[in-house]
This record gives structure tokens, sequence and C-alpha cells, in this order.
């Protein structure tokens, strides 16, 4: 480890630095993982403006459709391929402890940052019980720990700033990814669990407001696990690299331009699906490979994308002058 314990959560304050980018998991026509693909997204991904971290294991990375195995296989060739340029946050997230705990070791031992581990995703759940989950995952292990706040029905569960802050006085419990789509949620998260670990939000818009209502003090310099670099902007039109370089340099005003390009974009292609509580995961990973990521196609249970939600991505993303034609063939 680059810490120790004691040091874990300086050491995230002191160099998780604008956008942590999600990543994806290529399949092949049938459904096996394409390895090679994979090492070449990693690349990609490194090569899109303002990525400065990748998140393995999000929700992006369809990470519930893989074996134990192939999520370890998946961990060590993303951490192979990015040679330690950039800090790795891997994911352990499981509804069982016991594979939570394997995971979290096989993170450790093969070299990655920080492990994200959501709260159990299913089944009868409480916060005592919840508190013990990642007590004992911290026992196991001393890789840094980030947990996930998020209100979507996608994960069952939302940790409360009062849980937030039991949780913060672990010692490996590092930041926190907030995810409630709720400015009051959101603010009351800052407000209560803020000065004791990183709160970030993968939004701009989030950010934007937490920096003029909390300031600096408070405000993480990341964003954690955004998916909006990948395809809301361009080498030509870096809108991601410009909003963040407002931000550093404390320029609020000077953020908006570039915000109000991404929400361009946002709303109508990542933002309607988040309001009703999920992500369409399939229609992102078709976003994707039409800016280098190549995709293949998912695991069931998901299914490709409608030929009608398609052809509104395209419109939209050549509306904004991000796409001038499709550059990949559909998957079937």
């Amino acid at each position: 480890m680059k810490y120790s314990r004691s040091e874990a959560k300086q050491w995230v304050r002191e160099t998780l630095r604008g956008y942590t980018v999600v990543t994806t998991t290529p399949f092949k026509a049938d459904l096996e993982i394409d390895v090679p693909a994979l090492r070449r997204n990693v690349e990609a991904t490194l090569a899109l403006p303002g990525t400065n971290g990748l998140y393995m294991g999000s929700i992006y990375q369809e990470f519930w459709t893989l074996t134990l195995d192939e999520r370890k296989l998946v961990t060590d060739v993303i951490l192979e391929a990015n040679a330690g340029r950039v800090p790795v946050i891997a994911g352990i997230s499981h509804t069982s402890l016991k594979d939570s705990i394997d995971l979290a070791r096989h993170a450790q031992a093969a070299g990655a940052d920080l492990a994200m581990c959501w709260p159990p995703y299913w089944g009868p759940r409480n916060e005592r019980g919840v508190d013990d989950y990642y007590r004992r995952i911290a026992d196991a292990v001393d890789i840094g720990l980030c947990v996930y706040s998020s209100a979507l029905a996608e994960t069952g569960y939302y940790i409360t700033p009062e849980q937030m802050v039991r949780l913060a006085e672990i010692d490996t419990v590092v930041a926190a990814k907030e995810a409630s789509l709720s400015l009051s949620k959101y603010s009351a998260m800052l407000e209560a669990a803020g000065r004791l670990i990183p709160i970030s939000s993968p939004l701009e818009e989030y950010h934007l407001y937490g920096l003029a209502a909390f300031g600096e003090a408070v405000m993480p310099k990341f964003l954690f696990g955004s998916s909006r670099p990948i395809y809301m902007q361009s080498a030509e039109k870096p809108h991601c690299v410009d909003f963040w370089r407002a931000v550093e340099a404390g320029d609020l005003e000077a953020a908006r331009k570039p915000l109000a390009a991404i929400l361009a974009v946002a709303n109508d292609v990542h933002s309607k699906y988040l309001s009703k509580g999920e992500h369409n995961v399939a229609l992102t990973k078709y976003a994707f490979s039409l800016f280098g990521i190549e995709a293949g196609t998912v695991r069931p249970p998901l299914a490709w994308p409608s030929q009608a939600e398609i052809d509104e991505l395209e419109r939209v993303l050549r509306r904004n002058q991000l796409l001038d034609r499709p550059k990949h063939p559909r998957a079937a």
C-alpha cells in the first residue's frame, strides 16, 4: 500500500484530483470478456480529456453479471494496463460479506489504490447490520474503503448522513460517492460528514453547488465515478476539462459555460433515466462506443438498447456537435 491505515484518509485528500472515470466490461458475441478490448479501453479512457483516475466495478461495468473469478481478472487486467499511471479504485461490492472481503483482499494484493464497497444491494438490511458489514471488511484489509450513498432503487439502500458519520469513524473508510440526486440530501451529507471524509458527487452541477454553499474547506478535489468525460465532451470540445480548470482556479462563474454544455447532453441522455431511479447501462455503453470505447454487447438480464433509444442518443450528440456520424457498427 502507498499509505498506512492511519494515513489513508489524508492520502485520499492529497492524491485524488479531477475526474475519476468509470470503466466498462467489453463482452464478445459469446458473452465472454474480451480481454484485449479491455486493455485497449484502459488506454482509450486514459486518453480522454481530464481523466485522472479509474473506477472499476461501477454499475457501468456490469459487475453483478460477473463471477468472482471474472471480477478478479478484470481487476488484474486494468491494473496491469494502467501500470500505475493514475489512481485506480477497485469495486468490491457484493451481497456476501465473505465475497466482499475476498475481492478486497485481491484488490489490495493486486495493487489497487482504493476499494469501493456499496452497501449490500439486496435482501433485508438495517443500519446496525450495514455498519457491521463495513467494519468487518475494514478489519480484514488495510486498503482504503470508499462507500456509496445513493437513493436510486438499483442499490436498494441509502446511507444517511448520520450513518455516514459513524462509518467515517473507521480508520480506513476514506471517501464517499454521494448520488442521492437530491440537493437537500447532498447538503445534509456535506454538512454532517464533509469535514470527516471527502463527499464526492459524480455530477458537476452538484459539485458547483457544493462549492458555492460550503466552500473549498469542505468540498473534495475530485469527482468520483463520472461517466460524463467519456461521451459528453470531445478532444475538440473538452467541456469537462474546461469545467474543472475553472473550478481549480476558483472561478465558479467561468465554470458555468462548460457546465451548460455538459448538461445539454446530460439532461437528454443521462439524467432522464436517473430521474426514474435507474441507469440505462446498455445505452450508455453504446454511447461510449461512439467515442472509442469498445463495448461489444451486454450480458443478460440487460438487453441492448432499442433502435429508438439509439437514434435519439445520436440526435442529441449531433445536435451538440459531439458526433458527426455513427463510428461503430451497432451490436445485435
